[in-house]
Formats: structure tokens, sequence, C-alpha cells
């Protein structure tokens, strides 16, 4: 094998990336100076075709591209499973009054329609006033102190001061929920 041979070899591995182009400019660099060091026919392998080389790179760049996109199928997918569709669903059990002022809120809750947990819920009682105005609002209470997993239930209890006085008149058609 002469220089030729080797310096085809030199470039071959360069466009195979096998070597940097600093790397080659050394390497026929030597090359030049010192011909006896080519190799012999018996050393040498054949180099890969260049149309070969083009297919593999297409394969890789196909099987990378192929990864990317999935990768943000399954993005999308999970994300919108986690935010979309997710919801509390209040059943009230009981509203019970302890004395003028406070009422006893029992409701239970079930995790519907996503795959994220929703809790903390809290209880609002609205009642009308007589005078026909807007309605007075309690401040909120919990009823829920841990999130409710997806398909899960859990009940609450709340004890709310009833702001408008009598809390005999709340039914559940006065309580409003809000879940975070």
């Amino acid at each position: 094998m002469g220089v030729a041979d080797e310096l085809a070899r030199l470039i071959a591995h360069r466009d195979a990336g096998e070597l940097t182009d600093e790397e080659f400019r050394a390497a026929k660099a030597d090359l030049l100076a010192h011909p006896e060091r080519a190799r012999v026919a018996a050393e040498t392998e054949p180099a890969e075709p260049l149309s070969a080389r083009r297919r593999r790179n297409r394969r890789r760049a196909l099987v990378v591209a192929a990864l990317i996109v999935l990768v943000l199928v399954g993005w999308v997918v999970v994300s919108e499973a986690m935010i979309t569709g997710a919801r509390l669903e209040a059943r009230v059990t009981s509203v019970t009054p302890l004395n003028a002022d406070l009422v006893e809120v029992r409701a239970t809750f079930t995790n519907v329609g996503g795959r994220a947990s929703l809790g903390l819920c809290q209880v609002t009682v609205s009642l009308p006033t007589s005078a026909g105005s807007s309605p007075i609002q309690t401040p909120p209470e919990p009823l829920t102190t841990a999130p409710v997993p997806p398909g899960g239930t859990a009940s609450g209890k709340a004890e709310v001061v009833v702001v408008a006085g009598d809390a005999r008149r709340v039914t559940t058609r006065d309580l409003s929920f809000t879940c975070q």
C-alpha cells in the first residue's frame, strides 16, 4: 500500500467522523513527512463505502427523531391526564345546627375524571338576608386535611359559624365548596 492509499484511508476516516479535521491534518503531515510509515496492504481494512455510511447515519437520525417524538407524545399525554378533567364531587351527608350561630357540616368528596390528587376542601355557608340584599357568607372552614387520590373518596366535617345568625335555617342549598 502506498502513500496515496494511506491518504485515501485517512480521508475516509475523517469523512466517517472518526477523525477530527485537526487529527486528519496531523496524520496527513506525518504521512507526507515519513512516507515509509504507510501501511502495508495486509494491515489495512477496506474503507466503508460512502453510501453505506450515509444509510447508517440516516438510520441513526430516524431513531433519534422517533425517540424525540415518543418523549414529546408521552409528556403531552401525562400532563394532559394530570391537568384536565380532575374534579371533586361533594355529597353532603348532614347539616346539623349546634346552636344559633354554629352549624356542623359533614360531606364526602370523590375524586373523579383525572389522575391528579385533589383536596383541601373548604365549606362556606351563604344565607340570604331578610332585606333581600346580597347573601352573607361565612368565612371558609376546612373539611379535608389531605388531598383525595384519583378515584378515591374522603369524608370531612367542619363546624361553621353562621355570620347571619340563625343556623337552623341552613340547608344543603346554602353550602358551597372550594377545593384546591
